[in-house]
């Protein structure tokens, strides 16, 4: 991620938590069952649940949780940065809204490969999904990911692709190398690795992005920004109309 400048004494914090032999396995913890029970979890009941220290539980929670001003802050210094880590990385979603944690997604792909293929669901597969609101228009939603992509210098570098199930070309394409997910569909990563090892195909990394949180501590979706409760970036409605 593109963060921007940091203390110190921060960093000297960070890079010490992250020598500790246990810190992967406390950060997946947290990642896939403390967080996604409680997404507001504080630093007080990460120390309480793991027995860990506090420095060590404010480094796992911000690598694991940010905030709309946050990623904002994150947008600034990854506008036009080019990943060399891998070849190519994919992504998807139906991007009703672009939001903050869309960016989130997007930034962790695009600074970490030289190519992304991003892939929209269809209209067809978009309606199967159950959403609680009216979906825009593929059309319109592949125009304004393109718009944001070209805002950040990184449309040249985007292959969009329509999407008609949850897995797209990363069954088939022996190319991708790396797999960007949310933090609630890293699950999906997951099976599209057995299938790939079903058809002979190498497995992919998995980076998860970190999960977004608007004002109230709950997570940034399509779903409350198209409701009315949030915006884009993460702000509650309420707050704003009574400000």
């Amino acid at each position: 991620m593109c963060y921007p400048g940091l203390s110190a004494d921060w960093m000297t914090l960070v890079e010490a938590v992250k020598a500790l032999p246990l810190y992967r396995s406390h950060m997946a913890y947290v990642r896939d069952k403390l967080l996604l029970a409680k997404p507001d979890i504080s630093v007080e009941e990460v120390v309480t649940r793991l027995g860990v220290t506090r420095g060590e539980a404010m480094v796992i929670l911000w690598e694991l949780r940010k905030t709309g001003e946050e990623v904002l802050a994150m947008m600034g210094n990854c506008a036009g940065k080019r990943g060399t880590d891998y070849g190519l990385a994919a992504l998807g979603g139906t991007f009703s809204v672009i939001h903050v944690g869309h960016m989130a997604l997007l930034a962790e792909a695009f600074t970490k490969a030289e190519k992304v293929i991003v892939g929209v669901t269809s209209d067809g597969f978009a309606a199967k999904l159950g959403k609680k609101y009216p979906i825009p228009s593929y059309e319109q939603r592949v125009k304004q990911l393109r718009e944001f992509l070209s805002r950040y210098g990184w449309l040249e570098r985007a292959r969009i692709t329509v999407l008609e199930d949850p897995y797209g070309p990363t069954l088939d394409d022996p190319a991708v190398e790396l797999i960007v997910t949310s933090p609630a569909t890293a699950y999906r990563a997951s099976e599209i690795n057995m299938k790939r090892v079903e058809r002979n195909l190498n497995q992919l990394d998995i980076r998860i992005s970190p999960l977004v949180v608007a004002e109230d501590g709950q997570p940034v979706s399509s779903t409350r920004v198209m409701m009315g409760e949030i915006t884009p970036l993460g702000k509650l409605r309420k707050s704003l109309e009574q400000g």
